[in-house]
């Protein structure tokens, strides 16, 4: 039994003795010319030339439109909503599998998500663009466009948005356009009532 603990013993007096003495370097720097610096020597020089990195500052937000800024409903069988970047940080929607089918595509138009409601499911589909909350009975699609230009709203279907002043506007298909830039909200149409 005294074998094992002599092992351990030989074992780390074999591994301190290949560790080098005290004072030595594994390998020292060459100069230009070959010949060796001294560690302290390279150090003083590193220090010499160390410039302290920028503090990374965000790059600011990208323009937006205010026109979905101000609470206001919308209901309609089918909703589309385009606009370019960055709409997908603007729009929250639905996802729950068991009542809806979803799918995203990458085309030449930009990201494209598709969200049905399924057979099975009497629920609408809910989305909220910035502050307007919105409802389709069949499928809502967002397209975040590579081009620029406006966010755009199609509702079709049976088609009525309200905001809280009372507003009506109604018709089988209605339509609104946010400028980006542009940060007033969406006002409607004097008198309101159907488009």
């Amino acid at each position: 039994m005294t074998f094992r603990p002599l092992a351990a013993l030989t074992a780390l007096l074999l591994l301190t003795t290949g560790c080098g003495t005290p004072g030595t370097t594994a390998q020292e720097p060459l100069t230009a010319s070959g010949e060796a610096t001294s560690p302290s020597a390279e150090t003083s020089s590193e220090a010499d030339s160390w410039v302290e990195p920028e503090p990374y500052v965000p790059p600011p937000p990208l323009e937006w439109t205010g026109a979905f800024g101000e609470t206001a409903v919308l209901l309609a069988d089918s909703i589309r909503i385009e606009g370019p970047a960055p709409l997908i940080e603007h729009v929250v929607a639905s996802s729950d599998k068991e009542l809806y089918e979803r799918s995203v595509t990458t085309t030449s138009r930009g990201l494209v998500q598709v969200i049905k409601r399924r057979t099975s499911s009497s629920r609408e589909i809910r989305v909220n663009l910035d502050a307007w909350s919105i409802a389709a009975m069949n499928e809502v699609v967002i397209v975040e466009t590579a081009a620029q230009g406006p966010v755009q709203v199609v509702a079709a279907g049976n088609a009525t948005w309200r905001d809280l002043d009372a507003h009506l506007i109604q018709g089988e298909q209605l339509q609104f356009a946010g400028a980006i830039g542009d940060d007033s909200p969406y006002t409607p149409p004097p008198g309101g009532g159907e488009r």
